[in-house]
């Protein structure tokens, strides 16, 4: 600009002191009319706020753990249905078993506990044992023990019976896998009058457990469909008492009805199209075999002896049937070692101890 003449607009921006310009706010001035309420949120709209925010994040998070809990459901389903196959099978196979049967209250029950029993496997098994009520017996079931017999005594005849010979033993004779078989002490054993000494034998026998509560089974089909699965039984038996009993026309309870009197292995299943037929067992003690025999060689079959306990009295989930003992039955003494199995399937240990 000339020199003596007033300076423009823009010259006086350039002028202008420093400390002027650094004091210029770096953002527009709010107007005069405006107040803090119309830039703030009110309190309520910040409660507002804050519960829709809650409400989403507990949405995402009821979301997230569903799928998460969805997710472990299903694995572990899939885990056991891929280790459970049998147990599918079976209830296949039982499928119309168990319609017919729940139709009835009681059956119905009871068929459920056979379905919970077959998918607990051997332990599930033991478990129905354990909560049996009664222990099933059949006598002369293989004509090689019936000789066997003969020979021992002529109180017991060579001949076979048409129908199943039945006789009981308490569920307090069990001495399930691990305990030992207990001989009673000779001082407590009532006063003998046979004048034998034959001893405390073993009797090797397949044990059939009972898996739904059943009557009057009408077929062959039908117990087989009642039968759980199977073990592997000792029917001890005191030859002496049970010799003086036949003798008197008694029962043989006195015999074979003392505590640890039914040795039973660990419950196992047949493979998918099995047959009890097909299995062999076998017994040492000490070592030395005294037993061993195909099971299809019973007199009465396993189906067959399912049917007749039938038709005498009520079957009832966890009771064992005993199918009678092979030849080559023997004398045990405390400090034996027993031990017996089916090929394939089980084996048991068996220690013999004296009463103390």
């Amino acid at each position: 600009p000339r020199r003596g003449s007033e300076p423009g607009p823009q010259e006086a921006t350039r002028r202008r002191p420093l400390s002027s310009a650094l004091l210029q706010p770096c953002c527009p001035v709010m107007p005069p009319q405006a107040t803090l309420s119309g830039v703030l949120a009110s309190p309520q709209q910040l409660v507002l706020r804050g519960l829709q925010q809650t409400s989403l994040s507990l949405t995402i998070g009821i979301f997230v753990g569903s799928a998460l809990t969805s997710g472990a459901v299903c694995g572990v389903a899939a885990f056991y249905l891929a280790f459970s196959d049998r147990l599918l099978k079976r209830v296949r196979e039982s499928a119309s078993t168990l319609a017919s049967t729940l139709a009835d209250p009681v059956g119905g029950a009871a068929a459920l506990a056979k379905v919970l029993a077959l998918g607990g496997g051997s332990e599930g098994l033991l478990g129905l044992v354990r909560s049996g009520k009664k222990i099933i017996c059949v006598g002369k079931n293989y004509r090689d023990h019936i000789a066997e017999l003969a020979q021992l005594s002529p109180d017991w005849r060579v001949e076979e019976q048409p129908e199943p010979v039945l006789f009981l033993k308490p569920t307090t004779a069990y001495a399930f896998p691990g305990q030992p078989l207990v001989l009673r002490d000779p001082a407590r054993r009532p006063r003998r009058r046979c004048g034998t000494d034959f001893g405390v034998h073993h009797e090797l026998e397949l044990a059939v457990v009972i898996g739904r509560r059943c009557r009057h089974l009408p077929t062959d089909a039908a117990a087989a469909a009642a039968v759980a699965g199977y073990a592997l039984a000792l029917d001890i038996t005191d030859r002496d008492e049970q010799t003086e009993a036949k003798r008197a026309g008694m029962p043989w309870s006195v015999a074979k009805g003392h505590d640890s009197y039914c040795p039973l292995s660990t419950p196992f299943l047949l493979p998918e199209g099995g047959s009890w037929r097909e299995l062999r067992m076998w017994l040492d003690v000490n070592g030395t075999r005294r037993q061993e025999c195909s099971c299809a060689e019973m007199i009465h079959g396993v189906e067959e002896l399912v049917r007749f306990c039938s038709s005498v009295m009520t079957l009832e989930p966890g009771d064992v049937l005993l199918t009678g003992t092979p030849a080559g039955v023997g004398r045990l003494r405390p400090g034996d070692v027993v031990t017996a199995g089916v090929e394939g399937h089980v084996q048991m240990i068996v220690a013999v101890v004296a009463e103390e």
